[in-house]
């Protein structure tokens, strides 16, 4: 697969999608993709960078992993030590509130005196100055849509659930990402269905560098 601009980081994640551009049938068409196990893996890495899901936001932090991810408490507890609100540490997941649009991000314990300070339950002291606080806001329920981030061992352990789950991204960061996969990689996958209709490899490679607009993929 060859898409002729590269896209940088920063420019793939720069759009964040509203609710209703993932909720219009037109906006979000659905992929599917049966992968082998070698391959789980590898697409797991696509949430290293950063895709986008549907949630129910105004609840906290805890409510949204254990109760809308199935994230279990232990693991919540034992497992994710560092996590991120848009780009600031979160120290208490009962406190901190959900918002629309908010870039989330779960990590297990990183090394060195970094590490240990980025940590829910390490030396706050050290980085106090940008760990997240909430605001005053009024906190209302609704759906919404939020970045999310997944790092070395819990990306290892919750990627495939968010797979199967569905994630939303654009067209174009798709095909980049699977450009830096050998051609064969594609050719893979048990089946590919897009809005439930079977397409060839060459039909996704063609669909993806040829269409803009949000992509929900997940795995069966």
């Amino acid at each position: 697969m060859k898409n002729e601009k590269r896209l940088g980081i920063a420019d793939l994640y720069e759009k964040k999608p509203a609710f209703a551009d993932l909720s219009a049938t037109n906006e979000a068409t659905e992929l599917s993709l049966v992968p082998e196990a070698d391959q789980i893996s590898r697409l797991c890495t696509l949430l290293q960078n950063g895709c986008f899901v549907k949630v129910r936001v105004g609840c906290s932090l805890r409510d949204l992993l254990c109760g809308q991810f199935n994230i279990s408490p232990d693991y919540l507890r034992d497992d994710i030590k560092v996590l991120f609100i848009n780009f600031s540490p979160v120290d208490n997941v009962d406190t901190a509130i959900v918002r629309d649009g908010i870039i989330l991000a779960l990590s297990a314990a990183m090394p060195g005196l970094v590490g240990a300070a980025m940590r829910k339950d390490g030396l706050s002291w050290m980085r106090s100055s940008i760990t997240y606080t909430e605001q005053e806001e009024e906190r209302v329920e609704s759906e919404g849509v939020i970045q999310l981030k997944l790092f070395n061992l819990v990306m290892a352990d919750l990627g495939e659930s968010f797979l199967r789950r569905g994630i939303y991204v654009k067209t174009d960061v798709l095909a980049d990402f699977l450009e830096r996969f050998p051609d064969e990689f594609l050719r893979k996958f048990s089946r590919i269905t897009k809005k439930g209709e079977v397409i060839s490899a060459d039909d996704l490679s063609h669909f993806l560098t040829t269409s803009e607009g949000w992509v929900k993929l997940s795995i069966q």
